[in-house]
């Protein structure tokens, strides 16, 4: 694909009215046969194909008859929200981290041993006593 930014406007307006009549060929359409498909003159689609100016509409009923609506509009894309404005805006929960049990054995023999080690754990409570600063000196 060539370059084309150094292009002069009536360069470019030239190239693309080349682009037309050549696909209006491979199509076997006459510029009158163009021109009632798209609902403009025919002195409106060899305007286009010479490379002068046009009205926006009369060249977006041409691209319609030609079947390239679609592909003028995507040269410029859907103004969506970015990730960042939707998490703003209440659409994308926050993201929380699952947590998993380091070693699965430990958490298989307290789930086996629940009874001894609420005992253990209620014996412990009764023996508590609060952590004073600079205790251990």
């Amino acid at each position: 694909m060539n370059a084309f930014s150094a292009q002069t406007d009536e360069s470019a307006l030239a190239l693309l009215g080349k682009r037309l009549a050549a696909f209006r060929i491979r199509n076997n359409w006459t510029q009158a046969q163009l021109a009632e498909l798209s609902g403009v003159s025919k002195g409106t689609v060899e305007r286009i194909e010479r490379g002068d100016s046009v009205q926006v509409v009369n060249f977006i009923k041409v691209l319609r008859a030609c079947g390239m609506l679609e592909s003028f509009l995507s040269i410029f894309p859907d103004d969506l929200p970015s990730p960042m404005q939707l998490l703003y805006m209440g659409k994308i929960k926050n993201r929380q981290r699952v947590r998993t049990p380091k070693n699965t054995n430990t958490a298989n023999f307290l789930a086996d041993n629940t009874t001894e080690y609420n005992a253990d754990k209620q014996a412990n409570d009764t023996h508590k006593t609060p952590w004073v600063w600079d205790e251990d000196k």
